[in-house]
């Protein structure tokens, strides 16, 4: 493997998680046919010039960056967009369209965002990854995304050595005490002896200062947080943009001309 294989351990881990994209959209189909024709039932300025509902997306950290991607796509596509939070959104009016990008469905900004909106004929989409979620329950639609179990890997032998090797003369404030040269030194330097309890109570008498020394002993994780939802998610709000330019028979070019070319130049 390369000098970059954790990067590309961690790309596999990606692409294991993204082939599942798939067979949600297969195991989830009556929904997200449902979650399409919501959006196909908002004001589109392609198909007619009378504005009668907006749509508005909303999401949390990462999740929200999901949200505005999505929202741009069908500011493209001709529907009158929005995201929560920025400075120019309108109210909510009877007749518009939420959709929020969740994996939770619990944060603060969420269910504040589900409990102010009381209007009666407003419509909540739901892309989330819990199902018993208070966002889901409450959503007229959903794509419900379940991230695979997370893939941990204790590190290579080699890799261990390497740290503990530099990490005695990267010690400039402690290159003094021997005793905790001593302490290093007595650490194991392979990875069959990361499981004994004696490798912890070493660690532990160890200076807080000494960063990495405990990490280098605990499993990598191979796909970070909320990385798995948000990417799966990304995916297929963007293959379902396909599916929406079929419904509204639109190409390529014809999005092209609802681009920001003022913003690209600046």
């Amino acid at each position: 493997m390369s000098e970059l294989k954790y990067m590309e351990l961690s790309l596999d881990e990606i692409l294991r998680n993204l082939n599942r994209c798939k067979s949600i959209v297969v195991n989830q189909e009556e929904a997200i046919s449902q979650f399409r024709d919501i959006i196909l039932s908002a004001s589109n300025k392609r198909v007619s010039k009378e504005r009668k509902s907006t749509i508005f997306l909303a999401g949390a950290g990462r999740s929200g960056f999901v949200a505005k991607a999505f929202a741009m796509r069908l500011m493209h596509l001709g529907f009158y967009v929005y995201v929560f939070g920025e400075s120019l959104v309108p109210p909510v009016n009877d007749g518009d369209i939420i959709i929020i990008v969740s994996k939770s469905g619990k944060s603060n900004s969420i269910t504040q965002i589900v409990e102010d909106s009381k209007i009666d004929n407003v419509k909540f989409l739901a892309v989330c990854g819990n199902t018993e979620s208070e966002l889901a329950q409450k959503s007229d639609a959903r794509i419900v995304i379940d991230s695979l179990p997370q893939t941990l890997i204790n590190l290579e032998d080699e890799d261990v050595n390497k740290f503990m090797e530099s990490l005695p003369r990267s010690l400039i404030n402690f290159e003094s005490d021997d005793d905790i040269k001593s302490k290093i030194d007595k650490l194991p330097k392979k990875s069959a002896d990361l499981t004994s309890k004696e490798v912890w109570k070493s660690i532990e008498v160890l200076p807080s200062e000494i960063s990495g020394i405990s990490n280098i002993y605990r499993p990598l994780e191979l796909i970070l947080m909320g990385t798995a939802f948000e990417l799966s998610a990304l995916v297929i709000l963007d293959a379902l943009v396909n599916e929406l330019m079929q419904n509204l028979n639109l190409r390529e070019k014809d999005l092209k001309g609802y681009h920001d070319v003022l913003s690209s130049s600046i």
